[in-house]
C-alpha cells in the first residue's frame, strides 16, 4: 500500500510514508513563553505552591516535564537542552528524541523563561529573626566552649540536611557560656540531648508562651545544658574512693580506682562525684624504681618520692601522678 499523502512510498505509519507522517504529525509541544518562580536569597523554586531546592539544570528539567504537552503517542522519548540569558531571562532551545515504532525523530522548541521572584517560606523566617528555641551551653571550662560549640554545630547541620527549615537565627556569648537561637524545637531538644549523652550533661527545659496560634498557646523553649564538674582523665573521689574518670556517656561516668586498679561505674544521679584534681592539674613525674608494690618516682623538682601505683611501670617512664593527703598516687 502506498502513501495516501504523496502515492511514492511505501504506507508505514497510519496510512502514511515516513516522510509525509514527520510532516503531518507533531508528537510534543511546548509553551512559547514559561514562569518560574525563584527565592532571590536561597534559589528555591516553586512549581504549584510547592518549594524545593534545585540545581538550574534539574529545576529547567522538571519545568519542560511539566509544561510539556504530548500531541502522538510514542515508545520512548528523551530530551536534551540548551539556554542563554536573554534580557534578563533565559532563553531555552529543547530537543526531543522520540521513538514511534521503527521510527526516529527529533522535535525542536524555542521558549522564554521569565523568572518572578519571591521569598520563600524558610528565608522570611530566616530574615524575620524566627526561633522556636534557644540551646544554651553552661559549665565550659576555658578554651573547651569553642569545641562544645563546633559540636553543637556539627550535629545542627546533620539535621539540616533531612529538615530545610532548620537553621540558627543567630548566637551569641552569654553569662560564660553560649547561646544558640533554633528555628526548630524539636531539632534543638535531639541536639540538647546528644550533648548531655557526649559530656555526661544535665538537661533542663523551660518553655514560656510567645502567643497563641487556632485558638491554642504557641511556646518558645529553652534548653539549657550544663556540663558536670568533672571530665575524661580527672580524678575524683567517690563515697570516700579516688578514681581515675576513663568514660563519661549520659547519666553514667567509668572510673579507674587509683588504689585497686579496678574499673567501676557510677551513676551520677544516685552518687556524689567530687571533683579532686582536673586533667590539666595532674603533675609530670618519672619512674625510677618500680618492682612488685614498691614503686618510686622524681617528681618536676627532682624528689624521690614513693608512690601508689595499680599497673605495671618501667624505669625511665612519663607518669601523671596526684598528690591526695599524704599519698602519691599514679594515674593509670
Amino acid at each position: 500500500m502506498l502513501c495516501v499523502e504523496c502515492g511514492k512510498r511505501e504506507a508505514k505509519y497510519e496510512g502514511l510514508c515516513e516522510v509525509c507522517f514527520l510532516k503531518k504529525v507533531k508528537f510534543t509541544s511546548l509553551p512559547q513563553h514559561m514562569e518560574v518562580v525563584k527565592c532571590p536569597h536561597c534559589g528555591a523554586i516553586k512549581f504549584k505552591g510547592e518549594w524545593k531546592r534545585l540545581s538550574e539544570e534539574d529545576m529547567l528539567k522538571e519545568l519542560i516535564m511539566r509544561n510539556l504537552e504530548t500531541l502522538h503517542e510514542y515508545d520512548s522519548i528523551d530530551f536534551d537542552f540548551e539556554t542563554r540569558e536573554y534580557e534578563g531571562d533565559i532563553e531555552l532551545h529543547t530537543m526531543f528524541h522520540i521513538k514511534y515504532k521503527e521510527l526516529e525523530a527529533k522535535e525542536e522548541h524555542y521558549s522564554i523563561i521569565h523568572i518572578k521572584y519571591e521569598s520563600c517560606p524558610r528565608c522570611n523566617r530566616y530574615f524575620g529573626n524566627y526561633f522556636e528555641a534557644i540551646l544554651q551551653i553552661r559549665g565550659t571550662r576555658e578554651n573547651e566552649l569553642e569545641s562544645v560549640v563546633q559540636y553543637t554545630h556539627e550535629r545542627l547541620e546533620h539535621y539540616a540536611k533531612k529538615n530545610e527549615n532548620l537553621f540558627i537565627t543567630k548566637e551569641e556569648g552569654k553569662h560564660g557560656g553560649w547561646d544558640i537561637y533554633i528555628s526548630d524545637k524539636k531539632e534543638a531538644k535531639k541536639v540538647a540531648e546528644e550533648l548531655c549523652r557526649k559530656y555526661g550533661a544535665t538537661l533542663k527545659e523551660s518553655p514560656s508562651i510567645v502567643g497563641r496560634k487556632d485558638g491554642k498557646d504557641v511556646y518558645r523553649m529553652t534548653y539549657s545544658v550544663r556540663l558536670p564538674e568533672y571530665r575524661v582523665g580527672d580524678v575524683v573521689e567517690v563515697e570516700g574512693e579516688y578514681y581515675s574518670i576513663e568514660h563519661v556517656s549520659g547519666h553514667f561516668v567509668k572510673g579507674i580506682s587509683l588504689k585497686e586498679g579496678r574499673e567501676k561505674t557510677f551513676d551520677a544521679r544516685r552518687h556524689k562525684i567530687n571533683l579532686l584534681r582536673k586533667n590539666g592539674e595532674l603533675e609530670d613525674a618519672t619512674v625510677i624504681f618500680s618492682q612488685d608494690n614498691e614503686v618510686q618516682i622524681m617528681d618536676k623538682d627532682y624528689k624521690t618520692i614513693d608512690a601508689i601505683s595499680t599497673r605495671e611501670l618501667k624505669a625511665g617512664e612519663n607518669v601523671k601522678i596526684v598528690r591526695i593527703d599524704d599519698n602519691v598516687y599514679v594515674v593509670p
